[in-house]
């Protein structure tokens, strides 16, 4: 044969006697001149007119200097040193150029097709050892292309010369894969075959090298055209060849690794590529003898594709086949061959693929045996050990999944860690092995619920996915593994960015695979799942709904998909019920629940008892059954519940981090016994199981959580001991929940999750006479967003003085972290790339930047004298935020409503009990919202109010006011000796920090305006404090400031306008004084970048614009300035200090968000923790002609003799409001009471 298919060598056709006229174009420039002249060097002349005697001599000459070139060259290829060989072939071509025009019986043409032969075997010899050489091919391409011309059609083969150069061509193709090379190829081995005469010797090994060019094309370009040529030729060569004969079946294993690289190339036609790969292949083992060698092999190769076929089919047979290939061929495999260890893994492979398939425990054994068996045996250095690792450690997980052995799983890690870093970057198959090294720590994650080693998993996964789509390779079972991935983050940390990515990465994978392969129900499944956990989210969304209908259809549509019997359909089964159980919770409507129950029910029963699954199935069971129960009351329904989850904490392992939320769940089924029937014993086991879970030391916060709340809600209504360590316990878990290490939106919508607990849980501490304990989880139950970034920014001088080390390390930690849970990851589903987002490292460096804080955090514990360093402050250290007076703290639950009193200089609390506040009509009016609706007629200036036209409500806003005035602020007073109809001589200092609703209300502006003096603003000088933590912070000196910065935009487009903000810089700058540095920015100037750069040089800001409140995403409110909105995350990232005073003259910008009200998630608080102490803001609109006013009346407070001192800022807006009060007329609120200070 001149070739076999795919593996080249160097034999080449020497023979050159004839011409032909075919000549392809060459590759190289003739760019060198010869360095002799040919008259020099004797080259034959052509005119006839010399002697015989002559032309003899002439001729040796010529020969011997041919000869020596030829020597030199041989040795310029030894030494390497090709730009010598080049020049020599090409100066060897140019001297043999006037021998072409010689009749073909002239001595001197015979001499110099001798030459142009020896000249090509020279070439074509050495071939094999630069057949990674670029330059060497193109030589060897210029030379068999610059012999052609030489050859005439007397010549005796002149195909040997054409086919040289096709050679030629094909070995560059393979190094360059330039189509131009092959394709020449192509056509000079197809002309090589037309000048074959038929019965040729060549012919045969002619017709099969033209099918391997055709094949080698199919390879880049998946013609269908090459396909057909290619198996056409092989099918020649097959008919040709003699019955018998050792070729035949070297021809079927090409024509079977065709059509099996057509399967993987076309998976439309995978099933059909695969069917007639393995037709061939048996027929070509029918063509092999019992004894020859080649037999194992093609069994080998049989079993592979009976295997592959299997992964694609899903049909039990085709392993079957695989199974029955593969032992046949490791019997035929010489001992202690490659051969062999590798037929063993791949036979190993087989049943391990069968059992996942059918979950056949003796087949996992037999795996076990046969993949030890094969790594004992391979030797050290084996190119083939990395591959056999890989595969035994997809074996632990398997079996981990099955059993839940965590000894499987530590070596799983292990091995496919090593499998990962033993694998070269470029290796194809690195991506299935990142794969599944982030399977195994996705499985780990499961069962131990730490979070980094689901953000390892993400990571691994996502890095499989770039390697394959770099490589053009798309791997839907990747895409389905990440997504699921995403799926257990976002149940653990409910960053929407997660479940949005699992839904855009398994859609995909979903989008790319057939109907009928075996992987498209799984698919399916985790899709369907994703689509119900992102109906869990609590939100407005109208889709809510949709997507779970969505989620029952694609898992509906998985169960239908699989066949009976497959180990994966009890999942499915289980994942369906669990979402009609979700829609039964929703609608009510008995068939979900029904449905539920029929499908865990079968998912149940399909699942052996020692399968790791079983205890989830059992679990979601007795959910069931208990929800039905709670809803019907049936007795029956009780008695099963009880049964399947006591039955299922049996099975599971006492570390796995879901028992809590199992024990959890068997509670509640007690404690819902005892709601229905008051059963006393019920009662007792629904105690001791809430206690279980809520002390496990493993298992998700927020189960824990739920277990304390409602361990302590039972005990304190049922006048048990210990519900307020039980308050304790939820409360310590609150940290572990709202967590450092995610962003502050996510955190913001956790809080969501735990709505009033914390008003709750200080009720109970009040009702038994622990105030002061109240006072404390009031503080660590409130603002904790707000709370956690003011503990990142806690000087740590203190510990620098005993452990500068650790400091240092402490505060980068602390400052990467504000950096980070300041930002906002968003992941759109319309950005072809939003699947990698999430996969930035920034989320995951985050996570991991919040586990060293903690980690540093400990150790600086344990440091004498700072034991409780940044733990929550004990009640003796609040009692030092009334500082400049009295701080009043207001709980607001449907058991009692309180006040909890600070005052400066006394040491313990002053508590004033509020009967009549939450049963009174005050809260039915929520927000200031509620009263003044926003109108539907524009935003226009037509009742002279900055930014949003409201529509009044007076009397209702009066009446509210009332209310708060006798149900809060009278109480208040007179808990302090005040008598509510006789303000004092000097007005009072009073900070309000509130709860919920009563956080949206303004209580600064309470009062009964039916008679004369019995207003707040008569007794105090009112401001308001998201925590009283930002009160303890060290302030800077005012004494220090000089510089303030002013901000207007008279004109933002898009916004109405607002005319009177040039008034109200002129009014400001009319206080500022030489020794004060003023600076304004209005209109085109006033972009967001360069305001806030800005900002970190002057110590005041004020801002009159539009605002932008987003209360879900207090991080993306904003400021509208000039092409641009600056965002409270952009200000809260420049940790500024040493600042004093922000005047926000905008709309709204101390309006919160209801469903979260204990948060202050507006930008007033938000510039507060930016650096700020002290913030002018407003709740609602207000009238842009009053802000001149406002700031004329503050700012002439502030400034005195050109000193600037922010201190007095709440006495000061309480002058100019009171001044507009004058203005406008007292029950003008709309007017005058949006205005509010905060901070101190």
């Amino acid at each position: 044969m001149d070739q076999a298919a795919g593996v080249y060598n160097t034999e080449f056709s020497h023979h050159a006697n004839d011409t032909i006229s075919v000549k392809p174009e060459g590759s190289l420039e003739k760019t060198r001149e010869p360095a002799f002249s040919e008259e020099k060097l004797g080259t034959p002349q052509v005119s006839g007119q010399s002697s015989e005697s002559e032309n003899e001599f002439n001729l040796e000459v010529w020969k011997r200097v041919m000869v020596e070139q030829l020597v030199t060259l041989g040795t310029e290829i030894n030494q390497k040193d090709l730009a010598a060989v080049e020049s020599g072939a090409k100066r060897i071509l140019q001297q043999l150029g006037p021998t072409k025009t010689l009749p073909p019986t002239s001595e001197h043409r015979k001499l110099g097709l001798s030459i142009l032969e020896s000249l090509s075997n020279i070439i074509l010899s050495n071939i094999g050892h630069y057949s990674q050489d670029r330059h060497y091919l193109d030589i060897a391409c210029y030379v068999t292309d610059g012999a052609l011309p030489f050859i005439s059609p007397s010549h005796s083969d002149p195909a040997d010369w054409l086919f040289n150069f096709a050679k030629c061509c094909e070995f560059r193709y393979e190094l360059t894969k330039s189509l131009e090379d092959i394709q020449n190829a192509i056509v000079c081995f197809e002309n090589t075959l037309r000048l074959t005469e038929s019965g040729h010797p060549k012919q045969l090994s002619r017709i099969e090298t033209l099918g391997d060019a055709h094949r080698r094309r199919w390879d880049q370009l998946k013609g269908s055209d090459d396909l057909t040529k290619a198996l056409e030729y092989y099918s020649a060569a097959i008919s040709m060849a003699p019955q018998g004969s050792a070729i035949i079946p070297h021809l079927y294993v090409k024509m079977e690794g065709l059509f099996s690289a057509w399967s993987q190339a076309d998976k439309t036609h995978e099933i059909e590529g695969l069917e007639r790969a393995i037709e061939i292949q048996k027929h070509a083992i029918t063509l092999v003898s019992e004894g020859n060698d080649h037999r194992s092999t093609y069994l080998h190769t049989l079993g592979r594709y009976y295997h592959h076929k299997f992964n694609r089919s899903g049909n039990k047979d085709d392993v079957q086949a695989a199974i029955d290939s593969q032992t046949e061929a490791v019997k035929l495999a010489p001992e202690g061959s490659v051969a062999k260890l590798n037929i063993m893994n791949d036979l190993g492979a087989s049943y391990q693929a069968r059992f996942v398939s059918m979950g056949n425990l003796e087949d996992c054994s037999t795996a076990f045996q046969l993949h030890e068996q094969v790594l004992s045996l391979a030797p050290e250095g084996d190119p083939n050990k990395v591959g056999y690792l890989s595969t035994l450690g997809n074996l632990y997980i398997q079996r981990f999944a099955y059993l839940g052995i965590k000894d499987d799983l530590s070596k799983a890690l292990e091995i496919l860690s090593r499998v990962v870093s033993d694998t070269p970057p470029l290796d194809h198959d690195l991506p299935g092995r990142l794969n599944n090294l982030g399977l195994a720590y996705k499985s780990r994650f499961d069962h131990f619920g730490k979070l980094s080693d689901i953000d390892k998993a993400i990571e691994l996964q996502g890095s499989a996915i770039r390697l394959s789509a770099e490589a053009k390779r798309h791997q839907p079972a990747i895409f389905g593994n990440l997504g699921e991935s995403f799926q257990a983050r976002f149940s653990r940390l409910k960053r929407v960015p997660d479940i949005e990515s699992a839904i855009v990465v398994q859609m995909r994978a979903v989008e790319t695979t057939p109907d009928d392969h075996p992987t498209m129900p799984g698919l399916l499944n985790g899709l369907g799942s994703s689509y119900e956990l992102r109906f869990s989210l609590k939100s407005s969304n109208p889709r809510k709904m949709d997507d779970l209908n969505v989620a029952i259809e694609h898992k509906a549509r998985a169960i239908r998909l699989t066949p009976e019997g497959h180990p994966k359909l009890a999942t499915y089964l289980n994942n369906l019920g669990l979402a009609y159980e979700n829609r039964f919770l929703r609608l009510n409507e008995e068939e979900d629940s029904e449905r539920a129950i029929r499908n865990i029910c079968r998912a149940v029963e399909l699942t052996p008892d020692g399968h790791a699954d079983k205890s989830s199935w059992l679990n979601n069971l007795g959910n069931a059954y208990r929800e039905r129960f709670r809803t019907w009351k049936a007795l029956e329904d009780y008695e099963k519940a009880i049964a399947a989850q006591s039955q299922a904490i049996s099975l599971v392992d006492k570390g796995h981090s879901n028992l809590p939320m199992m024990i959890n769940n068997m509670a509640l089924s007690y404690f819902y016994r005892f709601e229905q029937s008051g059963d006393q014993e019920a009662l007792e086991k629904s105690i001791d199981l809430f206690q279980q879970s809520a002390n496990s030391p493993q298992g998700h916060p927020i189960h824990k959580f739920n277990s304390a709340r409602i361990l302590a809600n039972l005990l304190l209504s049922n006048f048990r001991p210990g519900f307020i360590q039980a308050y304790q316990s939820a409360v310590d878990y609150l940290p572990q929940i709202v967590w450092l290490g995610d962003v502050a939106n996510t955190r913001f919508y956790q809080i969501s999750q735990f709505r009033d607990f914390i008003e709750e849980a200080a009720a109970a501490a009040i009702q038994v006479g622990e105030v002061s304990l109240a006072l404390e989880w009031l503080e660590q139950g409130r603002s904790i967003v707000w709370g956690q970034h003011l503990q990142l920014q806690t000087p740590v001088d203190d510990l620098a003085s005993v452990n500068s080390e650790l400091a240092t390390s402490l505060k980068e930690s602390a400052d990467e972290l504000y950096s980070t849970v300041s930002g906002i990851f968003s992941s759109s589903a319309s950005d072809s790339s939003s699947h990698l987002r999430p996969i930035d490292w920034n989320v995951q460096r985050q996570h991991q930047v919040a586990d060293r804080y903690e980690e540093l955090l400990k150790q600086v514990r344990q440091t004498p004298g700072f034991e409780r360093f940044l733990l929550p402050k004990q009640a003796t250290e609040l009692f030092k935020a009334a500082r400049s007076g009295h701080v009043v703290v207001i709980n607001v639950h449907k058991s009692r409503c309180d006040a909890l009193i600070l005052s400066p200089n006394k040491e313990g609390v002053t508590h004033v009990p509020l009967p009549n506040l939450y049963h009174n009509k005050t809260l039915d009016f929520n927000t200031p919202s509620e009263i003044l609706k926003r109108s539907s007629e524009g935003t226009g200036e037509y009742d002279g109010f900055r930014g949003i036209r409201l529509k009044s409500g007076m009397d209702q806003y009066e009446s509210m006011l009332y209310e708060l005035w006798v149900c809060v602020t009278k109480p208040v007073l007179e808990g302090l000796g005040y008598s509510g109809d006789q303000p004092p001589e000097e007005l009072i200092n009073m900070t309000w920090n509130t709860t919920g609703p009563l956080s949206l209300l303004p209580l600064h502006a309470a009062g009964d305006y039916s008679k004369p003096h019995t207003r707040l603003y008569n007794f105090a000088i009112s401001s308001y404090t998201p925590t009283l933590s930002v009160l303890l912070r060290p302030n800077s000196s005012p004494h220090t400031h000089s510089r303030i910065l002013a901000i207007s935009q008279e004109a933002t487009p898009g916004q109405a306008p607002l005319p009177c903000t040039k008034q109200e810089l002129e009014h400001i700058k009319t206080h500022v004084s030489k020794s004060i540095h003023y600076m304004q920015l209005t209109d085109s100037e006033a972009t967001a970048r360069e305001v806030l750069s800005v900002m970190e040089e002057y110590d005041w800001i004020h801002l009159a614009c539009h605002a932008y409140q987003l209360p879900h995403a207090p991080l993306n409110s904003s400021f509208k300035l000039h092409e641009s909105d600056l965002t409270l995350q952009q200000i809260m990232q420049k940790q500024f200090r040493n600042k004093g005073l922000a005047f926000l003259s905008a709309c709204q910008t101390a309006f919160g968000d209801k469903d979260i009200p204990n948060e202050s998630s507006h930008l007033a608080a938000g510039m507060l923790i930016a650096g700020y102490p002290s913030v002018i803001a407003t709740m609602w609109a207000i009238a842009d002609r009053d802000a001149p006013l406002i700031a004329d009346q503050v700012y002439s407070h502030l400034i005195k003799d050109g000193n600037m001192n922010y201190e007095g800022s709440a006495r000061a807006l309480h002058n100019a409001v009171a001044e507009l009060r004058g203005k406008v007329g007292e029950k003008a609120f709309l007017r005058w009471a949006p205005f509010i200070h905060i901070g101190s």
